[in-house]
């Protein structure tokens, strides 16, 4: 009888074990941490920004649990961007041909309502592409001021 007993405290033991190891695991699963260079962005709830409702919701600087089945995270970087600008053959208001080159800081804003807008236009974009769309705006508008030169 005392065997019995020690073999069902023993499964016991084993059963309970082993739902504390799977709830780890899923609340590992579930909890996203945020480190200070980046903002996370849970999509698929709802919430309120600025006074709309959006599908998604931004935690920057802290921690959040997602919602099982129905958010999804992505992480984006807002740390300062070197962007290295070179435009040749941009002509001046005199017809001159100009070279010129030059190097950008350039940083996705952490504040809102400008972090919505860069959320809108880069989130699931990774770090190299985000620098391409930059050289290639900054590129564009000093050809433009060139051209007034």
């Amino acid at each position: 009888m005392i065997g019995d007993l020690g073999s069902v405290v023993g499964v016991a033991i084993g059963v309970v074990l082993f739902f504390g190891a799977a709830a780890l695991v899923v609340v590992k699963r579930l909890f996203h941490i945020c480190s200070p260079n980046e903002v996370l962005v849970f999509s698929g709830g709802r919430s309120t920004v600025d006074g709309r409702a959006v599908g998604y919701r931004i935690v920057k600087g802290g921690s959040s649990l997602r919602t099982p089945l129905l958010e999804r995270v992505d992480r984006m970087d807002i740390t300062n961007m070197t962007v290295d600008v070179a435009v040749s053959n941009a002509h001046s208001k005199g017809g001159i041909p100009l070279t010129v080159a030059g190097v950008a800081n350039v940083k996705v804003a952490g504040h809102q309502p400008l972090l919505n807008n860069a959320l809108e236009r880069l989130l699931g974009k990774g770090r190299p592409q985000i620098i391409q769309v930059a050289k290639d705006t900054l590129e564009g508008n000093l050809r433009g001021v060139l051209s007034q030169v």
